[in-house]
């Protein structure tokens, strides 16, 4: 199970398993939100290669806008796969 929950002043928390079961609803709620976006994910407990493109697909439509895709708080497992991955290199991970 996969939610997104909408905060204010473009703040985000995912929450569960960001996988190819979840990636067309997380796409279709990410499109709909305007830049920045600042996703907290100290509730992301996975995320597969579909979820990846959906974050990556996010980043590519915000840094067109001129605006900024970041991500917060990931726990070490998930960290591990956007460095696995080389995408510590662009996106904003804190």
């Amino acid at each position: 199970m996969f939610e997104i929950e909408i905060r204010d002043q473009g703040n985000i928390l995912l929450r569960g398993r960001l996988d190819a079961s979840e990636a067309e609803n997380a796409i279709g709620v990410l499109r709909g939100l305007p830049g920045p976006i600042t996703a907290d994910c100290s509730e992301l407990e996975y995320i597969s290669s579909a979820g990846i493109g959906v974050l990556v697909e996010t980043h590519k439509r915000l840094l067109d806008a001129g605006q900024a895709l970041k991500l917060r708080n990931l726990n070490p497992r998930v960290k591990n796969v956007f460095t696995y991955a080389g995408l510590h290199k662009f996106l904003l991970i804190e």
